[in-house]
């Protein structure tokens, strides 16, 4: 585990470093690059027992790499709908039948895509990074690919769902679809985001949520009959077992915290009601996965808002220091005036000196935190990812 712990060590720390004093794009942009390059080479040199679906898709590259343009258009190809991952393997496998180039240029496209996004949109990138790693969307990308691409693209959806633009928030759905088409309930939650968050919205949500605890097995037996008819089949029965509450308490006390302070962040601006929304989704999902593991599958892709919703809860907190007057203009002020300013700027100072301590506090909270959730993550090892072993 220690390489993990390493990793995110990392990550705090130069982060902190660069990114909190004097705070500017280029060095989030220096920071996000350097992160980058440092959680691609971590993923791209993992070895064949790193991440419990790596064998799976090992197989089917090196199938795709045999068979070539047939596979890719075959019956066979179980993939074949999710065409964006189909076409992916494709285009590599006619350059090498190496799975480790598959696997690093996976990564690398896994790891650009959340950085690019984090940095168009996220208030404070350093921490957006942190999040992406400590609340495991990075080791997830090592075993759940398909699903980790689909999530990867919706990040830039996320912006679009909150200025309320519904083409491109749907295009790009589409397009995360063709890696993973779980991802086309974010078409309806699309209209779901768009109601205000009241108590009138957390009853519906509440009520919908029981219900389907109820009612879980004839729907479950309803759907299976379509698509995802693996889930019903006795291998699959294994992602209907339910999760301990550990799994959704982190999930759930985002949920809380988001609902508890959604009047401040609709304050700082009234378009973070969708990632608002998107966390009491993640919550109720994921208490739905106490219930039954699949929910966790889906809960995974709503609680990707968390990688902007911390970070906009932050950025409420810390107050950037107001400039000085200027000393010319000044000289020429009445002594009664610069008395009154110089009480001001007193005023000012203490505000700013109290956001900055809870800021701070806050801060080290979010990182207490997810720093614990990574490592308990890392102690269950569901998805085999320790021990760490490169392929060398």
């Amino acid at each position: 585990m220690l390489p993990y712990v390493l990793l995110l060590l990392f990550l705090v720390v130069s982060g902190f470093l660069l990114c909190e004093r004097n705070p500017s794009r280029r060095k989030d942009a220096i920071y996000l690059g350097i992160a980058s390059l440092g959680l691609i080479l971590f993923a791209a040199f993992r070895g064949e027992t790193v991440g419990i679906d790596y064998p799976m898709y090992q197989t089917y590259f090196e199938q795709m790499h045999r068979e070539g343009w047939q596979f890719l258009t075959g019956p066979q190809n179980e993939y074949r709908m999710e065409f964006g991952f189909s076409f992916l393997n494709f285009a590599i496998s006619r350059f090498t039948g190496d799975v480790h180039v598959f696997m690093a240029v996976a990564a690398t496209i896994l790891v650009l895509l959340a950085a690019i996004a984090i940095y168009r949109d996220c208030s404070i990138p350093w921490v957006g990074m942190f999040i992406f790693v400590s609340f495991h969307f990075f080791g997830n990308s090592m075993s759940f690919i398909r699903q980790s691409f689909a999530i990867g693209i919706f990040l830039f959806a996320i912006r679009y769902l909150k200025e309320k633009r519904f083409v491109p928030y749907l295009l790009i759905v589409l397009l995360a679809a063709t890696f993973h088409k779980s991802i086309l309930l974010l078409i309806p939650f699309y209209f779901l985001a768009q109601v205000p968050i009241c108590w009138k919205t957390l009853a519906v949500y509440g009520t919908g949520t029981i219900l389907i605890m109820a009612f879980f097995w004839p729907i479950f037996e309803f759907i299976t009959q379509f698509v995802y008819q693996f889930y019903a089949t006795e291998e699959g029965l294994y992602f209907l077992r339910g999760r301990d509450w550990q799994t959704a308490f982190i999930p759930v006390s985002l949920a809380v915290v988001a609902l508890l302070l959604k009047g401040r962040l609709l304050r700082q601006n009234p378009q973070n009601g969708a990632l608002v929304h998107l966390a009491v989704c993640t919550g109720l999902l994921f208490i739905l996965t106490c219930q039954h593991y699949i929910f966790q599958r889906i809960g995974n892709i709503f609680f990707a808002g968390a990688i902007f919703l911390l970070p906009e809860l932050l950025k409420g907190i810390r107050i950037e220091p107001a400039a000085d007057e200027d000393l010319e203009q000044r000289r020429f002020q009445m002594r009664s005036e610069r008395k009154q300013q110089m009480r001001e700027r007193r005023k000012r100072k203490s505000v700013e000196n109290w956001h900055r301590q809870y800021y701070y506090y806050s801060l080290g909270v979010t990182l207490f935190f997810g720093t614990l959730y990574y490592i308990w993550f890392l102690l269950q090892n569901r998805i085999n990812l320790i021990p760490y072993v490169t392929f060398f």
